[in-house]
């Protein structure tokens, strides 16, 4: 009898461990039924994995739970659960509800033209209109763009883990469409500086 629970619970057990059996390197892909590209998307999750000291396990997982989100969200939703101690699945309840980014900020007390202030750079050459005014209780306030957030958000993010000008992202982004690939670029160059810099002296 004892040794039919215990088939029982292993019976139960299996499926389950088996779903969240990651593989613990984060070189590799995690499978999940979700297959990430060993090349740009990976080093996308490395980097926003490392800046914000979470396991890129679980930005796999949030991925694969939620495909809605794309990748150049994730920041966003990582800046705000860091920032506030919200746990990510709460955000994106509220993103599967149809809020805005912009309102999901606001909603957690965050004011996108005071936490992105730095990086708003108006003029040329990097001139960029991010938000527009709209009439608010007798005075101007300014709303974000759904678009406005992420831009900002991985601007944000590239700027602060690579130690580069927001200005340098900005130009970047100019030949390159998605951040994924800005990312890229820094994440090889860091790659190549951090082996030159382990060479050793003779």
């Amino acid at each position: 009898m004892k040794s039919l629970k215990i088939l029982t619970y292993l019976l139960i057990l299996i499926p389950f461990l088996m779903f969240f059996n990651l593989k613990s390197s984060y070189g590799k892909d995690v499978d999940m039924g979700f297959s990430i590209d060993n090349g740009k998307i990976s080093h996308f999750y490395l980097s926003i994995g490392d800046y914000y000291r979470v396991p890129v396990e679980k930005i796999i997982i949030i991925k694969k739970r939620y495909p809605f989100i794309i990748e150049e969200e994730i920041p966003i939703i990582f800046f705000i659960s860091e920032y506030r101690g919200i746990d990510p699945d709460v955000i994106i309840s509220l993103r599967s509800r149809g809020y805005s980014w912009y309102n999901i900020m606001i909603h957690f007390g965050l004011y996108p033209e005071r936490i992105f202030e730095r990086y708003i750079i108006y003029g040329p050459p990097y001139g960029k209109a991010w938000g527009y005014y709209k009439p608010y209780k007798k005075k101007k306030v300014i709303v974000f763009r759904d678009r406005d957030i992420i831009e900002l958000a991985n601007i944000k993010f590239l700027t602060e883990y690579y130690h580069e000008k927001p200005e340098v992202i900005i130009e970047y982004k100019k030949k390159y469409p998605k951040y994924i690939e800005i990312n890229e670029i820094f994440f090889e160059k860091y790659k190549k500086n951090t082996k030159e810099n382990k060479k050793p002296s003779f």
